[in-house]
């Protein structure tokens, strides 16, 4: 049993509005991420991969703040529902951004819908942390490139 007061709705809320606005959008620094993210039981999936752990997050984000540019995350829908000690969270969030493939002329614009799952603990330092984190769906937008 933990001493730590369970998490709420209103702060999870917060926590993932972090992540997509303050973190994401601006290519935080790695440190940043990685204090929102439990690190052993750490799953997240993604379309083009299983991120397990730390270790396996840093390799993903490193490849998509190296890939993407002018990263713009919208979210569309947001719920929370607290079980316990355990936060559930839908969440479909519109991200677009821009690539550039060397040695093409111009960029491109790409623009996704995700319909994600994740799994809320309170960390030890008593900050709420991802855990599992699941895209269920992927649908490009109108005139996306594809990736």
């Amino acid at each position: 049993m933990s001493d730590l007061a369970p998490l709420t709705e209103d702060e999870v809320t917060k926590f993932v509005q972090r992540w997509y606005l303050d973190l994401l959008d601006t290519h935080a620094p790695m440190d940043e991420l990685l204090a929102c993210l439990a690190d052993e039981e750490l799953e997240m999936r993604f379309p083009e991969q299983t991120a397990r752990g730390h270790a396996g997050f840093r390799d993903w984000y490193d490849r998509v703040i190296h890939t993407f540019f002018d990263e713009a995350h919208s979210i569309k829908e947001l719920s929370v529902s607290i079980d316990g000690d355990v936060a559930n969270v839908k969440v479909l969030v519109n991200w677009q951004a821009h690539t550039w493939t060397p040695p093409d002329a111009r960029s491109k614009w790409i623009g996704f819908n995700a319909g994600q799952r994740w799994v809320v603990k309170r960390s030890r330092s008593g900050q709420p942390m991802v855990v599992t984190y699941i895209v269920d769906t992927f649908d490009p937008m109108e005139g996306s490139s594809a990736l």
